[in-house]
């Protein structure tokens, strides 16, 4: 019997100490990382599962430990998050006799847009759909939405697929698309890796989030964005993507914006395709041929995928676009926004030359993709004067632009009403850096 310690409640420790105490007889320890626990809580989880709470100093290398891959520690870890789950996960299959495909998409940006662009190419199937919005389970009829909000780590998986069971659809799911922060669990159907735009350290600087985010090469099929494949994983073999790129597997060819629809021209392996569809960045055309390659992955025709993607539906609060007192209101409202995420939003937004007022801000969050505030500062500081700034990360913001005299609003929704009524620009852009439990929408501002 061995002693078995389960790290993390913040990141879904709780979770898959919940989901071993039904597979094993080992005795268990649980390690509750930033003291997210009471007392009381404490008490009711060691007499529901018979665990034993520890400190870190109360840890040797006896003990197996299972911890978040980003988890700062002193201590050995032999199993993280992500491969535990997958070990639980074949539990479950197991016991069930489930029989479905998994396709995970990781990334530091567009992971949410890309798991929305592949439900919608498999629009025709039956899809269990986790991403930082919702689970959702969406099939030829419609979607059905079974929670908000969920998590993206890796025990979310449990969650999602347990709720399914409870919910009585899981025999029926073709295709689980899930979205998974700092990597995936290894040896699924697929991986998508979206980029990492800004590696930025995690565990304490002994790691960084492309290290993480390598175990997407464990799957049986890869779809990776070109130049981060060229800069961090050239020794891995997989299907890429670029907007520009001509040494590329699928790149796009000829990309012509428009606020409401945008016309992709692009190469996939050698046929040229095109296709309109709701894209008013670079960071939305790559997700779209991300989408294009999981599709292909998924034994579906060309004409098939192009018809679900030009018939897809926009995802409310990501890039997301629409009219308000004859201004245009972009939605960019994200947990995972870091400063080269923010900048390329700008970027690209302003190609659209409407004049543009930028709402800048957001909340600390509980996210493992860290903000750099002294990049940001700098690159707020090249901004013109049609900046506002919002939320807890932007009273920082502020206060450190204190030579500027920068607008700020505590509150979101006053921010953007304060800019429809007060500037003349014709795009209102909202760069929002949101918690996972926050429900951030501005539809019914006006």
């Amino acid at each position: 019997m061995s002693d078995v310690l389960i790290c993390d409640a913040n990141h879904g420790g709780l979770v898959l100490l919940d989901e071993y105490y039904k597979h094993t007889s080992n005795n268990l320890f649980f390690y509750d990382t930033y003291n997210k626990l009471s007392e009381d809580e404490r008490r009711v989880i060691e007499y529901k599962y018979g665990v034993e709470f520890l400190d870190e100093s109360d840890v040797d290398e006896h003990f197996v430990v299972i911890a978040p891959v980003h988890m700062p520690c002193d201590f050995k870890c032999d199993y993280t998050h992500h491969e535990f789950t997958k070990y639980l996960l074949d539990k479950i299959r197991v016991e069930f006799d489930l029989d479905f495909k998994i396709i995970q998409v990781s990334g530091v940006k567009g992971k949410t847009t890309t798991t929305h662009m592949i439900s919608e190419v498999l629009r025709n199937s039956n899809v269990l759909l986790l991403n930082s919005n919702h689970l959702s389970y969406n099939t030829p009829h419609g979607r059905r939405v079974l929670v908000d909000n969920l998590s993206i780590t890796p025990s979310s998986i449990i969650t999602a697929i347990n709720m399914a069971i409870s919910e009585g659809i899981i025999g029926d799911v073709d295709y689980c698309v899930f979205e998974v922060s700092l990597g995936v669990i290894p040896d699924e159907f697929c991986g998508v890796l979206t980029n990492v735009v800004e590696d930025y350290p995690i565990a304490g600087g002994t790691s960084s989030a492309s290290r993480a985010k390598s175990n997407v090469f464990k799957s049986i099929n890869v779809v990776c964005d070109y130049e981060t494949r060229l800069e961090y994983y050239e020794e891995f073999d997989c299907v890429c993507v670029s907007v520009d790129n001509p040494c590329s597997d699928v790149y796009a060819t000829s990309i012509d914006y428009g606020l409401r629809s945008t016309l992709v021209e692009f190469n996939y392996m050698g046929e040229n395709c095109k296709l309109s569809a709701f894209c008013l960045s670079d960071f939305d055309v790559e997700n779209l041929l991300l989408a294009v390659c999981v599709g292909r992955i998924c034994g579906l025709g060309m004409d098939d995928i192009l018809s679900n993607l030009e018939d897809m539906k926009t995802l409310s609060g990501r890039n997301s676009c629409r009219s308000v007192c004859g201004k245009l209101l972009v939605e960019d409202i994200n947990p995972g926004h870091n400063t080269t995420s923010i900048r390329k939003s700008v970027e690209n937004i302003g190609r659209y030359n409407l004049g543009v007022v930028c709402i800048i801000g957001g909340d600390y969050g509980i996210t493992c993709e860290e903000i750099d505030e002294d990049m940001l500062e700098a690159y707020l500081e090249t901004l013109d004067d049609n900046l506002i700034l919002t939320g807890a990360l932007g009273l920082n913001l502020k206060n450190r632009l204190a030579g500027r005299d920068v607008l700020y609003f505590e509150d979101l929704v006053c921010a953007v009403k304060y800019a429809v009524n007060n500037y003349d620009a014709g795009i209102i852009h909202v760069i929002y850096r949101s918690e996972y439990h926050r429900n951030i929408k501005l539809d019914e501002l006006f």
